[in-house]
């Protein structure tokens, strides 16, 4: 599909996908479009490395070199997407642990009243005599995984950009 696109056109995407619009796609008649965001997936961050990485290692780069069909925005896409999901599933982690969750014995406690009014600290639980007493479910979160894979992306992103620099450079005439 990219190839029948203009060149402008696919010039115009990585501009605007290395600022930071990273809900951007291509529509099936080669528009750029931004997707609504209906999905929750797209309601999570967006983590832009591209930019900096293109202002301090792209310095000295041709428009095309930068932002063309096969330029170092081209080759970084992939690699941002894979950190922004990384990164996003981190916080979810994060924000699942940190809201805690209840063990309940069936039929014990009104959990529709508990849903609605929620649980704040220090709200008093009634549970039904004899049954056993409910209990907070404390989950002590490992990011790690998330953490280093977000860092392997990166790092990944810079080494791309090192090369496609280097192999511009030695591909352009010396003065």
């Amino acid at each position: 599909m990219k190839n029948k696109i203009p060149a402008k056109t696919i010039k115009q995407y990585y501009k605007r996908f290395a600022s930071g619009e990273q809900y951007i796609c291509f529509d099936p008649a080669g528009k750029i479009v931004s997707e609504d965001k209906n999905y929750y997936w797209q309601q999570r961050g967006v983590y832009n490395h591209i930019l900096p990485i293109i202002m301090s290692k792209g310095k000295g780069l041709s428009e095309d070199d930068l932002y063309g069909r096969n330029g170092l925005v081209a080759l970084l896409e992939p690699f941002q997407r894979a950190y922004n999901n990384v990164m996003n599933l981190h916080n979810e982690h994060l924000e699942s642990a940190t809201h805690g969750w209840m063990a309940v014995e069936d039929g014990s406690v009104d959990v529709d009243s508990l849903e609605e009014e929620g649980l704040a600290p220090g709200k008093v639980v009634v549970y039904r005599q004899g049954s056993v007493a409910p209990a907070v479910i404390k989950d002590t979160p490992n990011t790690q995984p998330y953490l280093e894979s977000a860092d392997h992306y990166y790092y990944q992103m810079l080494q791309t950009a090192e090369m496609f620099v280097q192999a511009i450079s030695q591909q352009q005439p010396s003065l």
